[in-house]
């Protein structure tokens, strides 16, 4: 999507480009093994047996996520710069719709929206998304723990929350230090010279704006946040299981989200397209669950965050000509 104020279009990198070549290929494999191996008969039944006032209600459960989302990011920048909660709805809109349409757009979109729509310093802009990482962070491992606890995990999956489990605790460890620890690195930029200085300096910054890592009661609202927005991911698997047929299932249902939340860590395919659909065909054949129905509650689930998707789409349609004639009148 692109908006009114949107830059020059860059011709993107080589490293982009292999990435973009990379995700059609995903594409291509999902498709050509779609095509084969999957039995459409039984699959387009299922979806035209399918409840369609569940998926609706899907939907309408994750756009009620969405303000989740804002008032977590609200939270999280810095005191001294925060925007308003409609300049923020903004920011998540965009970086919203980036993620759903295109492939590695992640960090960048993100900090670059931050600061354009959301006024932040890159200093600040940085900082609010790598908190947000590692809250984002935590509420993968929790989802994970809780599979693991539910149901017989595949190996895979046990694997990729220890993992998960030992970059946490690194990652954990080093933002409570730096956070904690500004003084020393504004001494140690006193000291410096040239780019070296430069470079203490700007991370002396992004030090300071670390607000959640030394407020305990900030810290505990923007994580309890973060597993909220996981709930309602837990949530609309639920609802897509009852619109498809499928006995509607907790264990399932946080399998389904842990799995997707490793899966779609790397963005290779735009939207996740195949990845996400695969992931959770894998989740329900392993609980089980036919694979027509589990095919059908892979492609609305999908489909379902996709159409709700547009919510931010038409705010950003209403916000950004309201705020470009609001700043033409000053």
């Amino acid at each position: 999507m692109t908006t009114p104020a949107s830059p020059d279009i860059v011709a993107p990198a080589p490293s982009r480009r292999i990435w973009w070549v990379l995700g059609w290929c995903v594409l291509a494999v999902f498709f050509a093994v779609a095509a084969f191996a999957l039995p459409w008969k039984d699959v387009m039944a299922a979806l035209a047996g399918a409840k369609w006032q569940w998926v609706a209600l899907a939907v309408v459960v994750i756009v009620a996520g969405w303000p989740l989302w804002i008032l977590q990011w609200w939270l999280l920048a810095p005191a001294a710069h925060r925007p308003s909660f409609a300049r923020m709805a903004q920011v998540t809109a965009l970086t919203g719709t980036a993620n759903t349409s295109l492939p590695i757009a992640g960090v960048v979109a993100a900090v670059g929206f931050l600061i354009a729509r959301g006024r932040l310093p890159a200093s600040a802009a940085a900082s609010l998304y790598a908190v947000d990482q590692l809250l984002t962070g935590f509420a993968k491992l929790g989802v994970l723990v809780l599979a693991a606890w539910l149901v017989p995990v595949p190996d895979w999956l046990r694997a990729g929350l220890l993992t998960l489990a030992g970059v946490m605790a690194l990652f954990t460890v080093a933002m409570l230090a730096a956070a904690h620890g500004g003084e020393l690195i504004h001494r140690l930029a006193t000291r410096l010279t040239g780019r070296p200085a430069q470079f203490v300096h700007h991370f002396a910054d992004f030090v300071a704006h670390l607000e959640p890592m030394r407020s305990p009661l900030l810290g505990f609202s923007t994580t309890m946040l973060a597993f909220a927005k996981k709930a309602v991911e837990v949530l609309s698997v639920l609802i897509i299981q009852v619109a498809v047929g499928i006995e509607p299932s907790i264990a399932s249902a946080v399998l389904v989200t842990a799995a997707l939340s490793l899966a779609t860590m790397a963005p290779i395919s735009p939207g996740h397209l195949g990845v996400y659909e695969a992931t959770v065909i894998f989740c329900y054949q392993f609980m089980g669950v036919p694979l027509p129905l589990a095919t059908a509650a892979a492609f609305l689930q999908h489909g379902a965050g996709f159409v709700a998707s547009f919510a931010g789409i038409g705010y950003l349609s209403w916000a950004l000509p309201r705020d470009e004639r609001g700043a033409r009148a000053l």
